[in-house]
């Protein structure tokens, strides 16, 4: 399934990752729920740390949700560009 610009995959859910200036950003692509289940908790790990470090951008993660089902997806993602 695409949105936009975000190709979702096979599990029909995503991460949603807040940080701290506001921003966001999504992990999109999950083959079934043990692999979202991993990812979620790993991400949780880093709330509230610097994250992206190895980037020009590093930001504080400050939240974490996750959005299951296609029309909730489609709600989220319709006119964001990852």
């Amino acid at each position: 399934m695409k949105v936009g610009a975000f190709q979702i995959g096979r599990y029909h859910a995503i991460i949603k990752k807040s940080y701290a200036d506001g921003s966001a950003d999504y992990e999109t692509s999950f083959s079934d729920e043990a692999d979202l289940m991993e990812s979620v908790y790993c991400i949780k790990l880093c709330v509230g740390k610097m994250v992206g470090l190895a980037t020009d951008t590093p930001k504080v993660l400050a939240d974490v949700q996750v959005i299951r089902g296609k029309e909730n997806i489609v709600r989220e993602l319709e006119g964001k560009q990852p």
